[in-house]
């Protein structure tokens, strides 16, 4: 199997995690050309990251899609556990993370620049993004933070939460993150995880090149 990914992606950041946590080889490689050449788009026609080419040339585009394609493999460690409450607990993780945190972050991503940054919708997402991870605290501290090993969930939340941590200074409210006590203490304990630090790894560097470089890796 071969993943077209980026490191900079949130989105493909959580296939990583999935495929680092499993223990699963296969390549990784950037997208030929950029996610909107054609060669690319005859993978994928959305043109988004990441895409999964299996070994008999179909193609699976969506993280979510792809992650959950890896756990009915079968192969390697589990990301969802037996028992179905426990199970339905990681989907609900998962989701309010999608959801409530990622939704308005994601509609962030394009006010990083102050010199076209409006100042409106700066403010209505922060305030969405907030009462997300208000949400997201609620239902950690239930479950307990991180429960040692890496879920369907925590495929979702590190990346997320990563942005959270890297993004929301800039716009004005440096200790964000640090107000959701839960959240903040999961996001340390999940960070010393290898699969979990490795990703984080990746985007920390990726995010460095974007912003001095202008390169996407």
């Amino acid at each position: 199997m071969k993943l077209y990914s980026a490191n900079l992606s949130p989105f493909a950041a959580r296939v990583r995690l999935a495929v680092y946590a499993k223990g699963l080889s296969l390549e990784i490689a950037l997208p030929p050309g950029g996610p909107k050449s054609a060669e690319y788009l005859a993978l994928n026609p959305i043109g988004k990251i990441p895409t999964l080419v299996l070994d008999d040339g179909r193609c699976l585009p969506e993280s979510d899609t792809i992650v959950e394609y890896l756990e009915d493999l079968g192969q390697g460690a589990p990301l969802l556990p037996a028992d179905p409450a426990d199970r339905a607990r990681v989907r609900l993780l998962a989701r309010v993370g999608e959801g409530y945190v990622m939704g308005p972050l994601q509609r962030l991503f394009g006010q990083t620049n102050p010199a076209t940054r409006d100042a409106a919708v700066v403010a209505r997402e922060m305030k969405a993004l907030d009462e997300g991870l208000a949400h997201l605290n609620v239902f950690l501290a239930g479950a307990g933070g991180f429960s040692g090993k890496i879920t369907f969930a925590d495929c979702q939340l590190v990346p997320t939460l990563f942005f959270v941590r890297a993004m929301t200074p800039a716009l004005g409210d440096a200790d964000m993150l640090e107000r959701h006590e839960a959240v903040a203490g999961y996001f340390a304990h999940v960070a010393q995880d290898p699969s979990a630090l490795r990703v984080l790894d990746e985007l920390r560097v990726a995010l460095e090149t974007f912003m001095t470089k202008g390169q996407l890796t």
